[in-house]
């Protein structure tokens, strides 16, 4: 039987990282998160379309790439409950856990004797049967990870108890319908920053540190996380499927319009070093070479206050042709808004730190994957004023 790593991390109290598949339901999308580096990850039958058949298929891909599966079972009744187990689930989440006796239920069901009532079957986890009884039943028990939603006020309110259930190994915060459940919803602010959820959360974070117990919840990495982890959550769903393939699309989307707009760039700049742009006529220049007026306009504005600059400072110049030198290689993370912003903006400062400012600037942005180049000059700019 399948030693379930995820359980042992957070029994040697690791903080573990889960990504659940909410509705892309391709044996694929476990295997790109095996690549990405997630021990585990998160399947979910309570809102979704998936029966046991594509649960199945998710699954042996785990099992493949050596990754553990948790399960959302929807709400309901005992065979809901061992059918995804007897498929090689490696754990089951039960939702909107409201007491301590609906908890110590999903126990019996979920677990062999002495635990609970659970009816032996001849599924993908014994090995089709193959293994000893005994023994497997005990590793059933040990490796299997049963987790509950407190996501509702009444489930809060008896969360101590519901922690101490033996067998229960996780307590998972659901923040939107604890705000639901709150009635505070639509406040206009994040469920899972919402002061009544925070609450929810500490409670919750004490009775599992009483207990021995886990806590999670699902959150975006940011603020919103350091907060959450601070009070004690170490499950944390991080992403989704869907958010996954979303940010990939726009990202994709934004690098490719980011390499179209420099090589505009580069060809405006090569007409203008060439003497060919009239800057004093932005209309007539951009209809005449088929660009757009703003993009015209941007270098007209560039190319004054890279003037000015130099006329103020002579000394910055070999800088300032720098930056232009970098448009004209179509330099990532640099565009013609940010050169002309940043020498407008550095005339703001005194002309001791001109120098100082850029130099820095360049060394950041140079030595960076990612990130604009305005960006940072805007963080050396106000940590050096």
């Amino acid at each position: 039987m399948k030693t379930n790593q995820t359980k042992a991390a957070l029994l040697g109290g690791a903080t573990v990282e889960i990504v659940e598949i909410n509705r892309i339901f391709d044996p694929v999308v476990v295997e790109l998160a095996a690549q990405a580096g997630f021990g585990c990850v998160w399947i979910d039958m309570e809102h979704s379309h998936l029966g046991l058949d594509g649960l199945s298929q998710l699954i042996l891909a785990a099992r493949a790439t050596g990754v553990d599966t948790v399960v959302r079972i929807p709400k309901g009744p005992y065979n809901q409950v061992i059918k995804p187990l007897e498929l090689g689930a490696g754990g089951l989440i039960w939702p909107h856990c409201k007491s301590v006796d609906e908890a110590r239920a999903f126990v019996q069901m979920a677990k062999f004797r002495p635990l609970g009532l659970r009816g032996l079957g001849c599924g993908r986890d014994s090995d089709y049967g193959t293994l000893d009884p005994t023994e497997y039943m005990g590793r059933a028990d040990a490796e299997t990870i049963l987790g509950v939603m407190i996501e509702d006020a009444e489930g809060v309110e008896e969360v101590e108890a519901i922690a101490a259930i033996d067998g229960i190994d996780l307590l998972f915060v659901g923040p939107s319908d604890l705000a639901h459940s709150y009635g505070v919803e639509r406040e206009g602010i994040p469920h899972i920053d919402h002061e009544r959820v925070l609450a929810a959360f500490d409670r919750v974070g004490v009775a599992c540190a009483a207990s021995g117990k886990a806590m999670g919840t699902a959150v975006g990495p940011g603020e919103s996380m350091r907060r959450v982890v601070a009070k004690g959550t170490r499950w944390l769903n991080c992403c989704h499927d869907m958010s996954a393939l979303a940010s990939g699309l726009r990202s994709a989307r934004q690098a490719t319009l980011g390499a179209k707009q420099r090589t505009l760039t580069q060809q405006l700049l090569a007409l203008y070093h060439r003497g060919e742009l009239d800057l004093d006529d932005v209309s007539g220049t951009a209809k005449r070479h088929d660009f757009s007026r703003s993009m015209v306009n941007h270098l007209a504005n560039f190319v004054i206050q890279k003037a000015k600059c130099v006329e103020a400072l002579p000394e910055v110049a070999p800088l300032v042709e720098r930056m232009e030198q970098a448009l004209v290689d179509g330099r990532r993370g640099l565009a013609l808004t940010d050169a002309y912003y940043v020498c407008l903006a550095v005339q703001s400062l005194p002309k001791e730190r001109w120098l100082e400012v850029l130099q820095a600037t360049f060394d950041r942005w140079e030595h960076a994957a990612s990130g604009s180049f305005k960006t940072f000059f805007d963080e050396v700019k106000k940590r050096l004023s």
